[in-house]
């Protein structure tokens, strides 16, 4: 299949501006048809495999890397080789005679991490997509050396990571930013951030900013830990007709019920939450109508067909997010080679189009990416407008 450039169409968020998306051609999963033995998707891993994988797919001019962490916590295993399985059917699908993909597994250990990146940056590669996280990042950067290799980690904007290594991951923080600007389409200007951890409102502040930056206006974050307004607090959540519920506020329901009642809010306003929210947040009436963003909900109709017949299992969003970072990686391979990666292309404004959405690799190693709105009613998400075709 084919990699190429086309014209995105436009969109009622409040951002309009004309963008062109890098998009993998023909990207539905129906069309993930077998050409001949060599493009046909194979399992990155064995269900019975005890060792470390090592494995090459494509034959391409482009290399880039693959190093996953085998790690204690089953679940961090699992989402490594859902990553890494989403990867490889990118390359048999659509990239093998563009790139050659070469994954490498390490031990959860600063010396085996390092010797594989090192391996994968011996071998050439040009972008080397991973799963390390936190200060593992550091070594990995380290490693690299002075060679030109572009990381990118499947770890959230929040995350610490070091210099030259861009985030992949949306979190439900990320989410906020989303709503809060629908809500702003639909009406809203005026906006107050609730949080009840120091990291709560330092995510809360980063928010704020950004949404200055989209005409909106912020109050101070407030701290709710109390689980109670502050009096000097009153008076913001008076002019606000948006309240933003950071992911650390527990049982917001009954905080904005507490809130509420000693201090009236303005009419019309509208809760902006996030997919933290509880099976009993989601029943608390003062919840109902609560906007949020859901970035999962393509994967299944864009990948998965192929991937169950591939894999034996459902696409899931970790799945989603490695099929789109090496899409991504080889999208740009098509188009500039071994010089694809580069910051002025994998940052280029437009962004670029996968399973998990429109998304775009931002200043400072961030990502944004759009998803689809829902509201919140009778206990349960419930949808309301597709996510638009541009950021």
């Amino acid at each position: 299949m084919n990699v190429r450039l086309i014209p995105m169409t436009g969109s009622k968020r409040l951002v309009s501006l004309a963008v062109v998306a890098l998009l993998v051609s023909s990207c539905q999963s129906g069309d993930f048809l077998k050409t001949d033995g060599s493009a046909s998707a194979q399992p990155a891993h064995s269900a019975n495999s005890v060792g470390l994988y090592n494995q090459t797919l494509g034959s391409g001019p482009t290399k880039v890397g693959f190093l996953g962490v085998r790690r204690a916590d089953a679940s961090a295993r699992q989402a490594d080789h859902e990553y890494r399985d989403g990867a490889a059917l990118a390359v048999n699908a659509i990239g093998s005679n563009i790139v050659q993909l070469t994954m490498l597994e390490a031990m959860e250990n600063p010396k085996e991490i390092e010797a594989a990146t090192k391996s994968l940056a011996d071998k050439g590669a040009r972008m080397i997509i991973t799963s390390a996280r936190d200060g593992e990042l550091e070594l990995v950067r380290s490693a690299i050396g002075d060679r030109p290799v572009t990381v990118l980690a499947f770890t959230s904007n929040q995350a610490r990571k070091p210099d030259g290594v861009y985030a992949f991951l949306s979190s439900p923080t990320d989410s906020l930013l989303e709503s809060a600007t629908f809500a702003m389409a639909e009406g809203s200007g005026h906006a107050v951030i609730v949080a009840s951890t120091d990291a709560g409102k330092a995510h809360g502040e980063a928010l704020s900013k950004n949404l200055k930056g989209f005409g909106a206006k912020v109050e101070p974050v407030i701290d709710v830990s109390s689980g109670s307004l502050s009096s000097k607090a009153q008076a913001s959540w008076k002019r606000a007709d948006m309240v933003i519920v950071m992911p650390d506020v527990k049982n917001p329901g009954a905080f904005l019920k507490r809130a509420d009642s000693t201090t009236p809010p303005r009419p019309g306003r509208r809760i902006v939450a996030s997919t933290a929210l509880t099976g009993a947040d989601l029943s608390d009436p003062k919840l109902t109508g609560a906007i949020v963003c859901r970035y999962d909900q393509n994967v299944s109709d864009r990948i998965g067909q192929r991937y169950l017949a591939s894999y034996g299992m459902p696409a899931s969003q970790h799945a989603g997010y490695g099929f789109d970072a090496m899409a991504m990686a080889i999208g740009l391979a098509n188009n500039y080679g071994d010089e694809a990666f580069v910051p002025e292309r994998i940052m280029q404004p437009q962004g670029f189009s996968g399973a998990m959405g429109v998304f775009r690799l931002e200043e400072g190693g961030t990502v944004r990416r759009n998803c689809d709105i829902f509201k919140v009613a009778k206990g349960s998400y419930v949808f309301f407008q597709r996510a638009p075709t541009m950021l």
